[in-house]
């Protein structure tokens, strides 16, 4: 396709998204004429934010979002929701993580306006949350940063009348997070004037799904301050 055309396709679709606030894919591709699969690049070219709810069918424009204290935003259209996280994990371990004692499957569901449970063991694994049972009902703290989970399970404590027998993290999870806390390890001692960037890809390039914030909070759990692994 000539550029020329090109750019009038995407201006007449971004001009569209403006206009009716968030639409399907499947609408975008029947107005407009083109594969879903070509559309998905004149989507992320435009920075298209895609709904969590509604089986992620829905696109919206970042400036057409109002987001708000919860980080969501509900198309008055269609009522598809949309986080500026960009994925329903993502959310889950937001508020997970900035709550006082942690959130039930059912608080989650009342907050991020779809059903939780369906997703809840994979966030965990991907996210490090953890599940302790209160009252007879699982209560899901952030794992990942000792001080937050120990004041979040204080502060459940607290205010709950019955505690359960213990934390049921899965064998699976604790396993994986060690797996992945050897992998860092190695690769920073074998790679010690490399940034953080560079062994990021190298742990991808070996299967590993770490980001810099996995790398950044491995330094600050084990206290490791060299000025080359502070460094991006």
């Amino acid at each position: 396709m000539p550029e020329e055309q090109r750019e009038k396709k995407l201006r007449s679709i971004e001009d569209y998204l403006k206009k009716v606030a968030c639409v399907s894919g499947a609408e975008l591709s029947r107005r407009f004429s083109i594969s879903l699969r070509r559309l998905g690049d004149y989507l992320r070219e435009l920075g298209c934010l895609t709904s969590y709810s509604h089986r992620r069918a829905f696109y919206a424009l970042r400036e057409t979002a109002r987001f708000g204290t919860r980080r969501i935003w509900r198309c008055p259209r269609t009522g598809a929701l949309f986080t500026d996280l960009r994925s329903l994990s993502a959310l889950v371990e937001w508020h997970v993580r900035n709550s006082p004692a942690g959130l039930t499957c059912r608080e989650l569901s009342g907050i991020v306006g779809v059903r939780v449970e369906p997703h809840i063991r994979r966030i965990s694994k991907e996210r490090g949350l953890i599940r302790q049972k209160f009252a007879g009902e699982y209560v899901y703290f952030y794992r990942r940063n000792e001080k937050i989970y120990l004041r979040q399970l204080a502060q459940r404590r607290r205010t709950s009348t019955t505690a359960g027998p213990g934390l049921e993290a899965s064998i699976e999870s604790d396993v994986a997070a060690l797996q992945r806390d050897l992998q860092i390890a190695i690769a920073l001692l074998n790679h010690p004037e490399e940034s953080r960037a560079a062994i990021v890809s190298i742990l991808r390039e070996m299967g590993q799904r770490v980001t810099i914030e996995d790398i950044a909070d491995f330094c600050n759990r084990y206290g490791i301050k060299k000025k080359v692994i502070e460094a991006y």
